[in-house]
C-alpha cells in the first residue's frame, strides 16, 4: 500500500504543474479580466477617498475663513509682572508662481509658509517660548486654549497636513488634486493672516534711559527701545518703550512679543526720539528682548 501511495503522491506532482499550464491557457482570458476589474476597484477606491478628503479640506477650510470675522478682539498681550515686584512678501504670489512650474514644490513650499505664520502668530502673543516644543501641534494648541483660532481651523490643518504628506509622498495623485489642496491651503493662510492681533514695529532701535526725571544720570548699558504698537483691529497706533541690552532691532522691522525676566529696570525716564525731551517711560520693566518676525 506504501508503494501505491508513493506512486500516486509522484504522478500527482507531475500533473499538477501540466494542469496549471493547460488551465492558464484554457481561462487566461477570464483570469486576465477579473485581475483587471481588481486593479480598476482598488485605483477606483482610493480615487474616491482622495475626492472626500479634498472635499473636507475644502468645506473646512471654507468655514474657518467665513469664521474669521467673529473671532472676538484680543487683548492687548501684558508685560510679564516681576515675581519680586517690514513690507513682506506676497507667499501666496510666490506659491501660485511655483505651481505653475511643479504643483508639488508648490504645495511643500505653501506648508512651510503655513508652519512659519502660525509661530509668527504665536510669538506676536507672546506665547512662542512658552510651549513645550515648536511641533505644528503644539503650536495649533497653544492658539486653541488662547481663543485665537477660528472653530473650523484647527480640523482644515488636519486636513490640510494630512492631504500635504499624502499628495508628496503617495502616487495616486494628479496635478489638478494638489492645486485645488494648494487652493484649500491658500484659504487657511489668508485666515491665519486675518486673525486679530497686536502688531509691534521698531519704531526707534534704541535711545537714552535715565534713572531722574531731568536727564542726568544715565542708565549704563541700557537703552529704550521704541515700539510702534497697531491695535488688533488696525485703528489705533501707539508708541510704547522698554528697557533692552540688546542691540539687534532695526527701525521698521516687526518684532515678537518677548521677555527676559532676569533683568528688571527701576523707575526710568527717555529722551524722546522726536521731540528729544526727556520723557516719563516705565514705573518698573522687564527687559524686552523681541525678535524680528522673520527670524522667528
Amino acid at each position: 500500500m506504501k508503494e501505491w501511495a508513493d506512486l500516486i503522491r509522484a504522478i500527482a506532482s507531475l500533473l499538477w504543474p501540466i494542469l496549471a499550464f493547460v488551465a492558464l491557457c484554457t481561462f487566461r482570458s477570464e483570469i486576465k479580466e477579473i485581475l483587471s476589474r481588481l486593479r480598476r476597484g482598488k485605483v477606483l477606491g482610493q480615487e474616491i477617498e482622495l475626492e472626500e478628503s479634498l472635499r473636507e479640506l475644502d468645506a473646512s477650510a471654507r468655514a474657518a475663513a467665513s469664521e474669521t470675522p467673529a473671532i472676538p478682539q484680543l487683548p492687548a498681550p501684558e508685560q510679564p509682572v516681576p515675581a519680586a515686584a517690514g513690507g513682506s512678501v506676497d507667499v501666496a504670489s510666490r506659491v501660485l508662481e511655483e505651481a505653475s512650474r511643479s504643483p508639488k514644490v508648490a504645495l511643500i513650499l505653501l506648508a512651510t509658509e503655513l508652519e512659519r505664520e502660525v509661530r509668527q502668530l504665536l510669538a506676536s502673543m507672546g506665547l512662542l517660548r512658552r510651549l513645550p516644543s515648536t511641533s505644528l501641534l503644539h503650536s495649533i494648541q497653544a492658539l486653541e486654549e488662547r481663543g485665537a483660532l477660528p472653530k473650523h481651523l484647527a480640523g482644515s490643518f488636519e486636513h490640510f497636513w494630512s492631504l500635504r504628506n499624502r499628495l508628496v509622498h503617495g502616487h495616486e495623485a494628479n496635478t489638478d488634486d494638489i492645486v485645488r489642496a494648494i487652493d484649500s491651503g491658500l484659504t487657511i493662510l489668508r485666515t491665519i493672516q486675518a486673525i486679530p492681533h497686536e502688531i509691534n514695529v521698531v519704531y526707534h532701535p534704541g535711545v537714552a534711559v535715565y534713572s531722574d526725571p531731568d536727564g542726568v544720570n544715565t542708565r549704563p548699558e541700557i537703552k529704550a527701545v521704541v515700539l510702534e504698537i497697531t491695535s488688533p483691529g488696525g485703528a489705533a497706533k501707539t508708541l510704547r518703550v522698554f528697557p533692552t541690552t540688546r542691540t539687534h532691532f532695526e527701525k521698521g522691522k516687526r518684532v515678537s512679543w518677548e521677555w527676559n525676566d532676569g533683568l528688571v529696570i527701576g523707575e526710568s525716564w527717555y529722551r524722546h526720539p522726536d521731540s528729544h525731551e526727556i520723557t516719563y517711560a516705565w514705573t518698573e520693566s522687564m527687559e524686552f528682548v523681541g525678535r524680528h518676525l522673520e527670524d522667528v
